[in-house]
């Protein structure tokens, strides 16, 4: 049996392999060529053009798809996905089951990167062991393939905020990647406009994009305030310990419902936390129903 005899065209051009042939190769143990090239042919559509190591944990992933970067807005998120066959660390957990090699896992994940850049996604993401992708993804290297969705989505974008709002955004760990992305944007620095970032961590070595933040601080002047919050260990000179709730809490900073919108990214936790607190200080959640001045997207 050849690659030749087990390919279909379809009628927009796109090639695709029969099941049975990919099963074929997988019980001849011959995967790690022939199935990832086979992948790469028929589902895998961009590529690792760049990673960057933040802990073991936690990477920047800048991924290039074959098609070029769509239009998008600002905190909108896209899929990204690598076949069940891919390789995953052998210190992680056996997974149980394990998924069908043949199909791609995907998962969606918020671009870090602002709207003006065409030449990639960049991607914040966290590592899990147990996690079914990103076991996965921890074995990439610049050059491999991978899949990334055609489809931009999301509605976590600033369309709803009115242009006068001052801004504070809450992110924990990887819930950072909307808020650089609007921060790339120089239409979302108003003038007159404050922008609170603040980020909440375990440990110190997690604050990814800490010195691009503080070098933005220093550029932005008044305009801008980065606070890191880190829970268990010494945070930096310029953070806070404890979680990002504090700031809420103990009101360590003006603000009002009237002149403040607030937005959330990352652990459920954190939001409902947030939420708790702020709603009891005036603040509205946002809807499709009614508009308000808390908005959030939860991460799982």
């Amino acid at each position: 049996m050849t690659f030749k005899d087990c390919v279909t065209p379809s009628s927009r051009g796109f090639v695709f392999v029969t099941k049975n042939y990919l099963l074929s190769i997988l019980n001849h143990k011959v995967f790690p060529l022939a199935t990832a090239s086979l992948f790469s042919i028929t589902m895998l559509n961009a590529t690792l053009i760049k990673r960057i190591d933040i802990t073991p944990e936690l990477v920047v992933l800048r991924v290039e798809p074959d098609a070029g970067v769509p239009e998008f807005k600002a905190g909108q998120y896209v899929a990204l996905g690598l076949p069940g066959a891919a390789p995953r660390p052998a210190s992680f957990p056996a997974e149980d089951p394990a998924p069908d090699p043949t199909k791609v896992i995907k998962r969606a994940y918020s671009i870090g990167s602002s709207p003006t850049v065409r030449d990639y996604f960049e991607f914040y993401v966290a590592i899990v062991p147990a996690g079914s992708l990103t076991s996965r993804l921890a074995m990439l290297n610049e050059g491999d393939r991978l899949f990334c969705g055609p489809k931009v989505t999301g509605h976590f974008t600033l369309a709803p905020v009115p242009s006068s709002a001052h801004l504070i955004f809450v992110a924990t760990g990887t819930g950072l990647a909307p808020f650089t992305s609007m921060m790339g944007l120089e239409e979302t620095w108003v003038p007159g406009r404050t922008i609170t970032l603040l980020h909440g961590v375990r440990h110190l070595e997690d604050l990814g994009y800490r010195d691009e933040l503080e070098q933005l601080q220093e550029a932005r002047g008044s305009s801008f305030r980065y606070i890191p919050f880190v829970s268990r260990a010494a945070p930096p000179a310029s953070g806070l310990s404890g979680h990002v709730t504090r700031f809420f809490e103990e009101r360590l900073a003006p603000y009002t419902p009237e002149t403040h919108h607030i937005l959330l990214c990352g652990n459920p936790a954190m939001i409902d936390a947030v939420e708790q607190v702020t709603v009891t200080q005036g603040f509205t959640v946002h809807s499709k129903k009614e508009a308000g001045n808390l908005h959030y997207e939860k991460y799982w």
